[in-house]
């Protein structure tokens, strides 16, 4: 316990002055930046990995997994369901999610990330260390073993068989044991595994090809996963809801955190109002006694305000989304 203590306190440390040595360089305080090497992070912090979701949709309903539900609709909410998931932090847990990572943060879009560095946690830029104490109570082994993150959309290691459903059991691991979160609720494995197993068969080459970080598809994530926690309203339970609500707080906070104060203060006022009204839902969903139908009451009147948007892509060019005014921050 003594040396799981002292290595953790060695590990906050070595986090602390990567952070403080990473903002003595730049003006720019963004968190995903904290993860990111040096010499790969404007590029990482700008671009993305292409995704094709009608593509994945086509090509994985034609496979065996898709037959298991009713209709083309039900698998494309799932399918939804998962990627909305696999964005969202608080899904992990733990130290995971107090950093703000999630699934996308090491697969990016399903594909690798070869500029994920994390303090103490990587060795080379694109590695982690999934048996790091600083994530696992129980699957630290106390060795710095770092190994490449796999694209998803390619072969790997764990089996997607339906019948012995291996991928279902592992992602529940890579959750509750690896980074120390909760059980997840119904649900949640299953629609995250149907993303996962339709990034395999999407056809994605190995070659990546990129594209540019926009605030309209961030928002547009936000407003879809808030819109998929009305849906789940209907089912018992409010652990799925709350999760998506948070989800789609993490993603107005990313938005929100690359405008620049003084310059965009009613941009940034909009999404803390927005991230305000799913805060206020969460907190209502958690009270036992409150009303599930109010609650869709207010959630469905919370993102009707989300049509009176402000026009983003008028000032996305004069923020941290614009590769020109990162760098231009970053300089010396």
């Amino acid at each position: 316990m003594d040396r799981q203590f002292r290595n953790l306190i060695l590990l906050c440390s070595a986090f602390a002055c990567f952070t403080a040595s990473a903002l003595a360089q730049s003006s720019v305080d963004l968190r995903e930046a904290s993860w990111l090497a040096s010499d790969h992070r404007i590029f990482a912090l700008t671009h993305e990995p292409v995704m094709d979701r009608e593509r994945i949709l086509a090509t994985a309903a034609s496979t065996p997994f898709a037959s298991e539900y009713t209709s083309l609709e039900a698998f494309r909410g799932d399918l939804e369901l998962g990627e909305h998931l696999f964005k969202t932090p608080l899904l992990l847990g733990g130290q995971a999610a107090k950093a703000g990572l999630s699934c996308n943060s090491c697969h990016v879009n399903g594909r690798s990330n070869p500029a994920f560095q994390f303090p103490a946690i990587s060795g080379e830029a694109g590695t982690a260390d999934t048996t790091h104490s600083f994530f696992s109570k129980t699957l630290g082994n106390g060795e710095f073993d770092p190994v490449p993150i796999p694209d998803l959309t390619q072969p790997g290691k764990v089996s997607h068989d339906l019948e012995t459903r291996d991928l279902e059991k592992f992602l529940g691991t890579i959750v509750v044991e690896e980074f120390g979160g909760e059980q997840p609720a119904p649900g949640v494995i299953e629609a995250l595994s149907s993303y996962v197993r339709a990034l395999r068969v999407s056809g994605q080459s190995p070659d990546v090809e990129f594209r540019r970080r926009s605030i309209a598809r961030d928002l547009a994530d936000a407003k879809a996963m808030a819109g998929h926690a009305l849906s789940q309203l209907d089912e018992e339970g409010s652990a799925l809801p709350i999760l998506l609500l948070a989800g789609s707080r993490d993603r107005l906070a990313i938005i929100h955190e690359r405008l620049i104060a003084g310059e965009h203060d009613t941009h940034r006022a909009w999404l803390t109002e927005r991230s305000r009204e799913m805060g206020a839902i969460q907190a209502m969903l958690r009270r036992d006694a409150s009303p599930r139908g109010e609650a869709m009451r207010v959630l469905s009147q919370a993102l009707s305000g989300w049509d009176e948007v402000p026009d983003f892509e008028i000032i996305e060019r004069s923020t941290y989304y614009s590769e020109n005014i990162l760098t231009a921050r970053n300089e010396p």
